[in-house]
């Protein structure tokens, strides 16, 4: 395939995760999610989330990926499947040209993207920090998988940053579930900004829900589904 190509293939990868391509009608609501009741100090629960995590052999879990512009509409989604330490395998729903791409992090740590059906015969390396690994929420998918996620959360913490949490489950009526919340904050102008905010299930430890604030405001939102672990997953299957 000549080299032009591969270019114009790889920037319309890039843009699914670098664009935000808002679909009107899965726009969702969170009105309502001031109502949450009382907190308590969230570092231990965080501390907690980061340990029990890192603790899972493997797993997979469905996403889908809402930024607010300035209301949440859907921006895309995946497959995301886990097994340590740090094998990592994204399947990518998306509508069009690229539904269907993948991307691993290999056992011999390379990190590699396919093309879906459309764009089968696309396949080629990353570096890690590559920006076609970016979601339009800035984060590195292939740094996503829940233990890492919690790592940055207490190493927020670290520096200077607070936790809080609901101290016992709350009904959100939007995710048809009690979750435990726990909310990040960074002093700044005198004030505490909420910059995360997680819901978790309290039977399986895991995220349903991921916030992002960007001056105080919401950003973007992760939703996760139908989550599944210790599937006995095998090397080969986060090889390409």
């Amino acid at each position: 395939m000549p080299i032009c190509n591969y270019i114009f293939i790889a920037i319309s990868i890039l843009w699914l995760f670098g664009g935000t391509a808002c679909y009107a009608d899965n726009a969702i609501d969170f009105s309502r999610d001031d109502i949450l009741g009382q907190w308590t100090d969230g570092s231990k629960l965080a501390d907690y989330l980061y340990k029990s995590t890192l603790d899972l052999k493997d797993y997979k879990v469905e996403s889908t990926l809402f930024m607010c512009k300035p209301t949440p509409q859907e921006s895309g989604g995946g497959t995301l499947f886990f097994k340590k330490p740090n094998l990592v395998r994204l399947q990518i729903k998306s509508r069009g040209l690229k539904n269907g791409t993948v991307v691993v992090r290999q056992p011999d740590g390379r990190i590699r993207i396919a093309g879906g059906p459309k764009l089968r015969f696309f396949r080629m390396n990353l570096d890690e920090d590559s920006r076609m690994l970016q979601a339009p929420n800035g984060l590195n998918v292939i740094k996503s998988d829940f233990a890492t996620l919690f790592a940055s959360i207490n190493a927020q913490l670290a520096s200077g940053s607070k936790a809080r949490a609901t101290p016992a489950p709350v009904t959100i009526d939007r995710l048809k579930k009690s979750v435990t919340v726990l909310q990040l904050m960074k002093p700044e102008k005198g004030a505490d900004l909420v910059t995360e905010r997680i819901f978790i299930d309290p039977h399986t430890g895991v995220p349903v829900e991921w916030d992002l604030f960007k001056d105080g405001n919401l950003y973007s939102v992760n939703l996760f589904e139908n989550f599944d672990s210790n599937l006995g997953l095998q090397d080969d299957q986060f090889k390409l």
